[in-house]
């Protein structure tokens, strides 16, 4: 008798899954990638060890699942930015505003990604950077989409360091006491403001 998959069954499965994924997730963001165990995801989840090496190899297998996730749901600030904002200079800044505000919503996310997930494996090293590679294609085809309003050399070195600013301010402000640092929707628009203007063309004004 061939054993068929339903509905039922799958979504099950996936429910078994995403509670484990999240548990994981809170655990990797609120202690960090070494001080997090499988017993102890287990025991956040409230699963069995069998069922989490059903869905996942190891712990890095589940970390990494987290970083996808949380690049998917940077892709997808990244989108609805894109498809309600047509001028070019004005989607950078508001793309680098929203990712800055979205990480500083959900923190232990961007724990994740900005501290943990350094130096931990190649294949978590790979994740990362691919991530960080979105934002920074976003940055360059919007730069490539509207050239005259941009004074650029290389768009691909310029949205380098324009993510790279993004990411090491939102490091820095994640780093402060959260009692005194400033508030982050103030560093998203001085950090989308200065990425704007170090790129935006300043006519030259003839006399």
């Amino acid at each position: 008798m061939v054993y068929r998959k339903t509905k039922g069954t799958e979504e099950r499965k996936e429910a078994r899954r995403r509670l484990l994924l999240d548990a994981a997730t809170r655990l990797f963001g609120k202690h960090g990638y070494h001080a997090t165990t499988v017993p102890m995801i287990v025991a956040e989840a409230e699963s069995s060890t069998g069922s989490f090496y059903m869905h996942f190899r190891s712990k890095e297998d589940v970390f990494i699942a987290a970083l996808e996730e949380l690049g998917r749901d940077i892709m997808d600030v990244i989108n609805e930015v894109t498809a309600s904002q047509p001028d070019a200079l004005k989607r950078i800044s508001q793309t680098t505003d929203a990712i800055f505000l979205f990480l500083a919503r959900n923190q232990e996310l961007a724990r994740i990604l900005i501290i943990e997930s350094s130096g931990i494996s190649p294949l978590v090293e790979k994740t990362r950077r691919a991530i960080l590679l979105q934002q920074e294609e976003e940055v360059r085809k919007s730069l490539e989409s509207a050239p005259a309003l941009f004074a650029v050399e290389s768009t691909s070195i310029a949205a380098r360091c324009m993510a790279g600013a993004a990411f090491e301010a939102f490091y820095c402000w994640l780093d402060e006491n959260p009692k005194e640092r400033m508030p982050a929707e103030k560093v998203a628009r001085a950090v989308a403001q200065f990425n704007t203007q170090a790129v935006k063309n300043v006519p030259v004004r003839h006399r």
